[in-house]
């Protein structure tokens, strides 16, 4: 039994669907990374809370 060799749409379509993907995991990477940010505000008698 012989396997015959991908299309160019096949190709395409893989190479559409491995680009959303990484995509994807980029996006989510950068957004768990920015929740994580905490900003510190200094009031005038020196003590420190968190926004």
């Amino acid at each position: 039994m012989t396997r015959c060799p991908p299309t160019t749409e096949i190709r395409i379509d893989l190479r559409t669907i491995l680009s959303a993907g990484v995509l994807a995991v980029l996006l989510l990477a950068c957004a768990s990374t920015a929740a994580g940010v905490v900003t510190r505000v200094l009031d005038d008698c020196g003590g420190a809370g968190v926004n």
